[in-house]
């Protein structure tokens, strides 16, 4: 008898944070996401989500929601599970890019395989870890404001934390890293993220004030225009602190392009750019390949998508960090979360799939 996906069903999610959170782009104020639920005819159900950001992959909730309903679901409702290849082949033919909408069809269908081989989501991928430490980002704020959350993120055990910066004063937000810096342990990991607010000579104006940080500082990412490949590059040939590629990396392609030019160091991976797991898995291997690290980022992203990407890196030697800090931002405590969350650490539950069940 044939295994078929026999029900699909959605719904629309806010969750507040407990203060809005400032990039060099946008301020989000809540975790708004779209939960896919995906019922086979064996009666096991498998558990996605969406998290749009316009400013990032181009959709808004809305969007996204009418391509998971009228565009997605037609292409996967009746279809034989069994067929994997063809069935993600029809999800990413059916529309371009919608990378989050993708993602959270994907995201379902593998909590689906895992449960059907009735193990972890994090070892159908290859992995034996169930744990995965997490930095916590710093949104922009007043300095004062930054460096507060800092120290108290640093108490409660995170053991690396990722400054926000992107304004026009080259000297103020090196400012900003610094008395951060001063205020927290030398052995509290920095990471900092432009999202792509300058140019290369800025960057690299940055990057030299940084020179007393360098035993502390893992990576700058994206601080370039994402489409600015060539400034990429020469930040990283001439920067002695180690650069990450963000918004310009969203498929494999973009991934090989950066790397066979060396235009960064890191990759960070994202589900809701990559369009779920299959794409993400192309992308570290590719970087394997290279030599070339990779981070596991997030959006505001809910319980589903964090599971996903948690079990991602679990189960991924090369994925060199984890920022997946959205959960810690917002009250979690009613929802189901198929991990336990100890200081700055995701402990995956060994339960088949995401660990919903």
């Amino acid at each position: 008898m044939k295994l078929t996906i026999s029900e699909i069903s959605s719904e629309t999610t806010h969750t507040p944070l407990k203060h809005p959170f400032v990039t060099a782009k946008h301020t989000v104020n809540d975790i708004a996401a779209i939960g896919v639920t995906i019922r086979l005819s064996n009666g096991l159900e498998g558990h996605g989500a969406a998290t749009a950001n316009e400013v990032v992959t181009g959709d808004t909730l809305d969007s996204a929601l009418i391509v998971i309903n009228d565009v997605l679901k037609p292409q996967l409702l009746n279809q034989d599970f069994t067929a994997w290849e063809a069935l993600l082949a029809k999800l990413h033919g059916a529309i371009k890019n919608n990378g989050p909408a993708k993602a959270a069809y994907e995201i379902a269908l593998y909590d689906l395989r895992a449960q059907l081989f009735k193990v972890p989501l994090y070892q159908y991928l290859g992995g034996n870890d169930d744990q995965i430490a997490t930095d916590f980002t710093i949104g922009i704020g007043e300095p004062e404001a930054m460096v507060k959350e800092a120290v108290e993120k640093e108490k409660a055990g995170f053991k690396a934390l990722k400054i926000k910066v992107g304004g026009t004063n080259i000297a103020q937000e090196t400012e900003r890293i610094q008395q951060i810096a001063k205020a927290t342990k030398r052995t509290t990991r920095l990471r900092i993220d432009a999202n792509q607010a300058w140019n290369a000579k800025r960057s690299l104006a940055l990057v030299g004030q940084l020179n007393n940080l360098a035993d502390r500082i893992d990576f700058i990412e994206q601080p370039v225009d994402a489409h600015d490949i060539e400034g990429l590059k020469r930040v990283t040939d001439n920067s002695p602190l180690p650069i990450m590629a963000d918004e310009s990396v969203f498929s494999p392609k973009d991934a090989l392009n950066l790397l066979q030019q060396h235009a960064c160091d890191y990759i960070n991976i994202k589900l809701m750019k990559t369009g779920g797991l299959s794409q993400a898995e192309e992308i570290n291997h590719l970087c394997e390949l290279y030599g070339v690290n990779c981070m596991i980022g997030c959006m505001i992203e809910s319980v589903s998508g964090i599971a996903a990407a948690a079990s991602f890196a679990a189960a991924h030697q090369n994925v060199k960090f984890a920022d997946l800090d959205s959960v810690f931002m917002a009250d979690m405590s009613a929802a189901v979360q198929p991990y336990s969350l100890i200081r700055d650490t995701f402990i995956l539950k060994d339960h088949p799939g995401l660990g919903f069940v």
